[in-house]
């Protein structure tokens, strides 16, 4: 129990430190950060893994360190930037580990992975921001022929 109080106390104090900072920074702090994405880009591009083995079969992308590989899925030759996303194919967010290794995108859109591509998606409307396909070679190619 005693354990318990002083892991608790140290949680404590690390968050108000962490209020402390927010609530102290120079008004200027808002200005530095920068926007989130509306487009994929070449850094979330060069996050993940290609062709790389993974339990005696090659994973054609993924994410090596973390043991994930990506399948294919029906839905993916179907996305376009642009689109409305149809009612019937479920929208649901990507894995914390792809959005974590993404650069950080606009809060009004949600990462959505289908099979070996990703789709920027506006949650209320369904609209189809962007579209990667990261089974491809080169970045350029990865581009959803709308956005090239």
């Amino acid at each position: 129990m005693k354990t318990l109080k002083i892991e608790l106390a140290i949680a404590g104090t690390a968050l108000f430190a962490l209020g402390a900072f927010v609530a102290t920074r120079p008004p200027e702090a808002q200005a530095v950060q920068a926007a989130g994405l509306t487009q994929f880009s070449k850094a979330d591009f060069a996050a993940f893994d290609r062709d790389f083995g993974m339990d005696g079969e090659t994973c054609d992308v993924g994410l090596k360190r973390d043991r994930i590989c990506f399948g294919g899925s029906p839905v993916e030759h179907l996305l376009q930037p642009g689109m409305i996303l149809p009612r019937e194919i479920p929208m649901v967010g990507a894995e914390f580990r792809i959005i974590v290794v993404t650069e950080l995108k606009d809060d009004t859109l949600r990462t959505v992975r289908f099979g070996r591509s990703l789709a920027l998606v506006d949650p209320k409307t369904r609209y189809v921001q962007d579209v990667i396909n990261l089974s491809a070679d080169r970045f350029d190619d990865a581009r959803a022929p709308a956005l090239r």
